[in-house]
């Protein structure tokens, strides 16, 4: 998204769908994509819940939930769907150490880079 891609991608399709500009009509579909998304990777809990303390799949998952609640509230759709993602990921926080952790912290998480190529 930093890159401009998000904001091209929606150029060209506004081209085609005129909608597109409108960003209440554009947000809803974001959003239902990325609150779809959780939903799939949520089938996953029991799964993760059998793997050994420390496992980053439980991590990975609650990453998952929260940038997809990000999303949806950075659009405005589907307020009541992403609060309920939100209080999934909270659940799945305190069920769980591993999956407690400040995803923020910059020296432990550092931001992706493209890998040189």
């Amino acid at each position: 998204m930093a890159s401009g891609l998000a904001d091209e991608h929606r150029r060209a399709l506004a081209r085609g769908i005129p909608q597109a500009e409108d960003d209440r009509l554009f947000g809803r579909g974001p959003a239902a994509a990325c609150l779809s998304w959780a939903l799939i990777r949520l089938q996953r809990v029991p799964v993760l819940d059998v793997r050994a303390q420390g496992d980053d799949s439980r991590l990975q998952l609650v990453a998952t939930l929260e940038a997809a609640t990000r999303t949806a509230a950075g659009c405005g759709p589907l307020p009541h769907l992403a609060g309920w993602v939100s209080r999934i990921a909270t659940v799945l926080r305190s069920r769980r150490p591993d999956a407690d952790q400040d995803l923020s912290d910059r020296t432990r998480f550092p931001p992706y880079r493209p890998r040189g190529g």
